[in-house]
This record gives structure tokens, C-alpha cells and sequence, in this order.
């Protein structure tokens, strides 16, 4: 079933979609750098250049990305306020360009159930407006999501990775 989104508010944005694999696979696919290294896709002529991702309370989430132009081409940095292993995760996230402008910033809560060997993920994401919202909607965001989950089905059907077990 593809990414499901809705809006319940005018700031809101909530994501939806099932992955056929163990919470605790999905929650450490989402959280463990090297295995988000692996799902993630960056827009055409990025590259990720640092991963780093501490889902405990006050821990940091880094990604950082460059392209042929800039060492440093974009940013997102978020710290965790909230964590219940395998279950729910809160944080924030501030994305910026290389040169420092801000182009985005939000908090992001993702929450995992199971229910017969399938994990469904909730994300909800607050914006500080309704056109900073309307603004990732209309910029393809979910589309690239799909694309990018499509990735993550494929990583969760290989046998689990040692450090899961």
C-alpha cells in the first residue's frame, strides 16, 4: 500500500503507510545511520556526506549533503525530545541550505504499531504555518517519500542485519 497523506490541520501534515516487517526492523531502519543511509534518496545531484541519528532524549539527528557545486549543499539538523524504543520517536528538524538560510524547520513525531507482522508508520509533522505546509505539499514532497519507502520494502525484505537480532 503506497504513502498514504493527509491534513488535519492548517500546520499538519500526517503521513501513513504499513511495511511488511517486525517493528523493531522498521523502528531501526529509521534510526541507525548505516541502514538510513541505505533508504534514503537526496534529490538528483546530492550526495549524503554525514548520517547521524541518536533516538534518545536530547540526542542529535545530522544530515548533511553536497553536491558538485558546494561541500556543503544542505542541512538538516533536529534534536529528540521524546523516545519510546521501537514505539514512538519526537523530534525537531531545521533544514538549510549551505550557505546557513534556513528553508524550513518543524517538528516530527513517527509512531509504530504491529499488528500481524505488519508495522504501520505514522508520521506527523507541525509546521510553524499554513504556508510553510502548503509549501512542502506543493513541493513533491511525497512523491519522493514513496520513492524513498519503496527503497526502505526492499532493505526490510533481506534477511535481518546482525545488529538487529
Amino acid at each position: 500500500m503506497p504513502l498514504q497523506v493527509s491534513t488535519p490541520t492548517d500546520t499538519t501534515i500526517v503521513l501513513t503507510r504499513p511495511f511488511n516487517a517486525p517493528r523493531q526492523r522498521v523502528w531501526e531502519a529509521f534510526f541507525t545511520p548505516h541502514l538510513l543511509r541505505r533508504w534514503t534518496l537526496l534529490p538528483p545531484g546530492l550526495t549524503m556526506t554525514v548520517c547521524e541519528c541518536e533516538p534518545s532524549v536530547g540526542g542529535r539527528l545530522r544530515l548533511v549533503s553536497k553536491s558538485d557545486e558546494a561541500e556543503v549543499a544542505m542541512t538538516l539538523d533536529g534534536v529528540f525530545l521524546e523516545v519510546i524504543l521501537h514505539e514512538r520517536a519526537v523530534h525537531t528538524e531545521t533544514m538549510a541550505l549551505g550557505s546557513g538560510e534556513v528553508i524550513g524547520s518543524l517538528v516530527e513525531t513517527h509512531e509504530f504499531s504491529q499488528s500481524n507482522g505488519i508495522t504501520t508508520m505514522r508520521i506527523t509533522q507541525e509546521y510553524p504555518s499554513k504556508e510553510a505546509r502548503d509549501g512542502v505539499i506543493d513541493s513533491g514532497m511525497t512523491d519522493g517519500l514513496e520513492a524513498c519507502y519503496e527503497q526502505l520494502d526492499a532493505l526490510l525484505a533481506e534477511p535481518p542485519h546482525p545488529s538487529l537480532l
